[in-house]
């Protein structure tokens, strides 16, 4: 009896490329961006539970508020020089967003289910890294009002330029906070940064006085403007990296 020979008709070349578009899909994991985590993030973990401190956190939002509160009102509007006023805001701008932030730091470091959340599919950093943009958010939007009012009580302040120069040291505090909080990962690393934040605002305000002016009170509008767009872009890359974070690598 004659055996027929059992033949598989080969796939022509489109067909072939198809099957391996479909493969390679489906084995590797697509890159989502940056918003697409974020928006990820906070639907499957939902605010309710991203803001579980809620409590401190409003603590931390009236000491803020407090504190900024106090530091104005006490001051005396007719001794008091624009480009201190302008030095003030400058300086207290990022007030809000470290207590908040540090608040937030502090309580996940020492949670005692730091182990079991870092296994997690969102860890810790990658929560804290929403968080710090959440902060930064509301950090924007009670500093505007707050300059609002300052500018009803002195007649010195330019709305606009203290504006910018909020924003501006926002961002700019934000990029060293983020930057001491990666490189160590310790409370050490970031109150050390808050301290030379501080103290580098005042040193710099005593020892050269016309410089500090000038940048405060003469500075074009524009170059904020380019300051804070490069500080909002260097901050978003820090984020970027901190929601990369894996423990297994141990790095950033």
């Amino acid at each position: 009896m004659n055996k027929e020979k059992f033949q598989i008709p080969m796939p022509d070349e489109r067909t072939i490329q198809t099957h391996i578009d479909q493969i390679v899909a489906a084995g590797v994991n697509q890159k989502e961006s940056f918003t697409a985590y974020l928006t990820s993030m906070v639907r499957q973990i939902g605010f309710k539970h991203l803001f579980a401190e809620r409590l401190g956190l409003v603590y931390m939002f009236l000491t803020a508020l407090l504190i900024n509160s106090s530091m104005f009102l006490l001051a005396e509007p007719e001794k008091l020089a624009i480009q201190d006023l302008y030095g003030l805001v400058f300086l207290l701008s990022p007030l809000l967003f470290l207590m908040f932030s540090i608040f937030t730091y502090v309580h996940k470091m020492n949670n005692e289910t730091f182990e079991i959340e870092m296994s997690c599919k969102y860890n810790v950093y990658q929560i804290i890294a929403f968080k710090m943009l959440a902060f930064s958010a509301v950090s924007i939007v009670v500093n505007t009002i707050m300059i609002a009012f300052l500018a009803t009580v002195y007649d010195d302040i330019h709305f606009l330029r203290a504006f910018m120069i909020s924003i501006t040291g926002l961002f700019v505090f934000s990029i060293l906070f983020l930057y001491g909080m990666m490189k160590r990962r310790s409370t050490f690393a970031v109150a050390t940064v808050v301290i030379m934040w501080m103290g580098g605002n005042l040193l710099f305000r005593f020892m050269n006085d016309a410089l500090y002016t000038n940048l405060l009170v003469t500075m074009p509008l524009f170059v904020y403007g380019v300051v804070f767009i490069g500080s909002l872009y260097c901050y978003v890359r820090y984020l970027k990296r901190l929601i990369r974070f894996t423990q297994m690598k141990g790095a950033f």
